[in-house]
């Protein structure tokens, strides 16, 4: 009796397991079936089973799942006729552990091979979720297999298979629960994530006392410059700027903008406190524990658009339990794949020399970019850009409002202590082939100077002091190759050239506050093209001489123009209609008759014209419904949280371009 209630425990345990791979099957190939296009693309792509054709590897999927559904459902059918127990639970505790380690090989190739990076730091997770699903029904095909495998093997050759498999899933269990412990104590930006306390982030750039950087050396406190002396100690008035990796510099402190302030406004002191990867949260706890104890007579918190409006893009989907980023071990493996393809320069890494050593000879791009290797490989740097470029010039719903209040905190924690802000650009911004290159990996529009716009805004309501730094960078010589060279090489930090700038900016906004006068608001240049990228056209109707008029809308009140327009968006009612458009979906835009800019003239056209109300009501309609039509995603469709190329999930470039469809609207110009 007591072996036959062992063998019955067994019977139920693997009962249990094959209902759930069966489910998990039926799942897959339900999956697979809504996204067979998606899913045979991707399999092209892999290099060696592209050689047999996607459709082939897919048909061998659908076999190889559809066999393991059926013989899953076979063993608890046999399983549940207790005359089979025996037979199908022979040496149940190896196939039981042979679960364990399928898991491990599906959950570390889920971790290791299919997840990647949706942004340069992070998180890491995978693009195409029908993937991670296929790979966990393939693990319960494999398993299925191994009595057939393993069991007919000799008993020595499994037992060491055995041993191996189990040590391994020991090891990599017992190296997350050590990563889990060294990244709650030990700040690094290896092991940095979202969970990450301000305290954890900001202390993994602190670098220690004494420790020179670019000769010269950190002081006391961590940051990069002179000794910072109490009021009593000082004779001069003290400006205190606080912000991100900017702020901390990699040039060398005597090229630092806030040095270049200090040469050119010699009646006050800068300290310069900051630290890389930091953000207005982290800007406030300086404020408070490090800034206001020296009791400074003016804050200046450096605002960088690239990542200073928000963290990290905003994501459209959970982590989930198949995505790199719920693993430390996962984490850390995709930042060296990134560290070893970026190729970057440690500039924090110096060796001792002695500190007399003429800076413009140790370091000859000082006043020579041409000479400067790059920090970054090409690919990774216009990845980096791209994201900062989706942060801030999108105006992503709710984000610019946290935004600003983060920075309303700061006001509120300064008090009395006079406050500005220095608006620091992204190189996007100033370079127009990089602006270019950032546009192309793009399907939503992108407005290049939109964080600019927003600060601008948001200063004048509040009456509040800033140094915009854009039109200053904007308006200075190009070097011999044409080429501003404001920053460094593929990398997001401004040179010898962009500290420069900036330091004169900052020793005006100085002076003007300590003279009690207006900080000096400096104008974007005359043909700047602040917010529509070159693929796209620009149109307006208020002043169609202006150099930003790149299309002009025609007369919408002539009645020729307007029963075209309304014979577009009846074609256009049909496709709708035919097309079955419900919103749970994106749908190619080559199933439109007419081109979508036109049906977008269309819908302007008929709600300006001069017609009944009621004839205006399914252009209305019609407007946001256009946003679902997207190139290139087949005319079966796609849901619109799948992921895209970019990252992005199609719901996410929907939302964007209804957006600016209503926009748009409101404003009487063409959608863009």
């Amino acid at each position: 009796m007591a072996g036959f209630g062992k063998e019955k425990f067994y019977g139920m345990l693997f009962v249990v397991i094959h209902l759930f791979g069966v489910v998990l099957c039926l799942f897959t190939l339900d999956q697979m079936w809504e996204h067979r296009v998606l899913l045979r693309l991707l399999l092209e792509r892999v290099p060696v089973l592209s050689l047999m054709g996607g459709t082939a590897m897919l048909s061998i999927l659908y076999v190889a799942i559809l066999v393991s559904v059926i013989a899953g459902a076979g063993a608890v059918v046999q399983l549940l006729r207790t005359r089979h127990i025996g037979e199908l639970t022979a040496d149940a505790p190896f196939r039981l552990r042979c679960v364990l380690y399928v898991a491990m090989l599906c959950l570390c190739y889920c971790i290791f091979i299919l997840s990647t990076p949706d942004t340069f730091s992070g998180p890491f997770r995978i693009r195409h979720t029908i993937g991670a699903w296929v790979v966990a029904s393939l693990a319960y095909t494999l398993w299925l297999a191994m009595p057939r495998l393993g069991l007919g093997a000799p008993t020595r050759l499994r037992r060491w298979a055995d041993l191996v498999a189990m040590n391994m899933f020991i090891a990599l269990i017992l190296a997350e629960i050590a990563l889990r412990i060294a990244a709650a104590v030990w700040p690094t930006p290896l092991l940095i994530t979202e969970s990450s306390s301000s305290e954890i982030r900001r202390d993994s750039e602190r670098i220690e006392p004494g420790v020179p950087r670019f000769l010269f050396p950190i002081n006391s406190t961590g940051h990069y410059d002179t000794e910072f002396l109490p009021r009593s100690e000082r004779s001069l008035p003290l400006v205190v700027s606080i912000g991100d990796s900017f702020s901390y510099g990699v040039v060398p402190h005597y090229y630092h903008y806030s040095t270049v302030a200090e040469r050119a406004f010699p009646e006050a002191e800068i300290y310069n406190i900051g630290f890389p990867g930091t953000n207005p949260v982290d800007y406030k706890h300086l404020l408070i524990e490090e800034a206001l104890p020296l009791e400074p007579d003016l804050i200046v918190i450096a605002i960088f658009v690239g990542n200073d409006i928000v963290a990290q893009p905003p994501s459209t989907s959970q982590i989930r339990w198949y995505d790199a980023q719920n693993y430390m071990a996962g984490i850390v493996w995709h930042r060296l794949q990134i560290l070893n393809r970026a190729k970057g320069s440690d500039w924090t890494q110096e060796s001792l020399a002695t500190m007399s050593e003429d800076l413009v000879t140790r370091y000859p791009w000082l006043t020579d970019p041409s000479q400067e290797t790059a920090s970054m490989s090409e690919d990774i740097y216009l990845e980096l850009e791209s994201r900062n470029a989706y942060q801030g010039a999108i105006d992503h719903p709710g984000v610019y409002d946290r935004f600003f209040a983060a920075l309303g905190q700061i006001e509120e924690a300064a008090g009395d202590i006079p406050l500005a802000f220095l608006i620091i650009p992204d190189e996007y911004q100033v370079n127009d082939e990089l602006w270019q290159a950032v546009v192309a990996k793009h399907d939503v529009p992108l407005q290049r100077d939109l964080p600019q716009r927003k600060i601008r805004q948001w200063a004048s309501e509040g009456n509040r002091d800033i140094m915009d730094l854009l039109p200053l960078l904007l308006a200075e010589e190009p070097l011999s190759d044409g080429q501003l060279h404001l920053y460094h090489l593929r990398d997001t930090h401004f040179n010898a050239r962009g500290n420069e700038v900036a330091g004169r900016a900052l020793a005006q906004l100085i002076e003007a506050k300590f003279a009690g006068g207006e900080v000096p608001d400096y104008p974007m240049p005359p043909d700047r093209t602040v917010d529509v990228p070159s693929q796209q056209v620009t149109a307006t109707t208020a002043n169609p001489d202006s150099a930003q008029a790149d299309v002009v809308v025609a007369d919408v009140s002539e009645p020729s123009q307007s029963d075209a327009a309304t014979e577009v968006l009846r074609q256009f009612g049909t496709v709708i209609s035919s097309a079955g458009v419900d919103g749970s979906k994106v749908l190619d835009d080559s199933l439109l008759k007419h081109p979508k800019d036109e049906i977008k003239s269309a819908i302007v056209i008929v709600l300006n014209a001069d017609i009944a109300p009621d004839q205006k009501a399914f252009a209305k309609e019609a407007a946001p419904v256009l946003a679902f039509f997207q190139p290139g995603v087949g005319e079966e469709g796609i849901p619109l949280d799948e992921a895209r190329s970019d990252q992005t999930t199609w719901r996410s470039v929907v939302e964007a371009e209804i957006q600016q469809i209503a926009r748009d609207l409101a404003s009487g110009a063409p959608a863009q």
